[in-house]
């Protein structure tokens, strides 16, 4: 009786340790960022992706995290800002976005971006005379 007892705690155990996992473990997506939504006042921050190299529409929300470990995320205006840069300067380009989370569309949940990685000409401000300030 007693090891059916310890089979039994220790399967929920597993089972609880494998869902907070799929919730809250990271995450990588490759996606190419189409728009971004939000003023992360009134309305949560978006980002809005399209799996790369398909036609799967991929939304993730941009929400600080707080001191919720392990993220520790404070960041997420400038992580909108980031989104913002890469769908102006490189529509076509696929990006690769770090976070958690999953999406279950019934629950309206939506995994939680933490990072993009994207080339560094996507990220930097557009600058009309790169080239003349290459040249002098």
């Amino acid at each position: 009786m007693k090891r059916k007892l310890s089979i039994g705690a220790a399967t929920v155990g597993v089972l609880i340790i494998g869902f907070l996992w799929l919730r809250w473990g990271p995450d990588s997506w490759q996606v190419q960022i189409t728009g971004v939504t939000g003023d992360g006042r009134d309305v949560q921050y978006r980002i809005e992706t399209v799996e790369a190299g398909t036609a799967d529409t991929l939304i993730f929300k941009n929400a600080d995290a707080g001191f919720t470990p392990p993220y520790f995320k404070f960041d997420s205006a400038t992580l909108q800002a980031i989104a913002s840069r890469v769908t102006r300067e490189c529509p076509q380009e696929a990006v690769t976005v770090h976070g958690y989370g999953l999406r279950i569309t019934w629950l309206d949940m939506f995994p939680n971006a933490v990072s993009i990685d994207a080339p560094k000409r996507c990220r930097e401000a557009p600058t009309k005379n790169r080239g003349a300030h290459a040249a002098s």
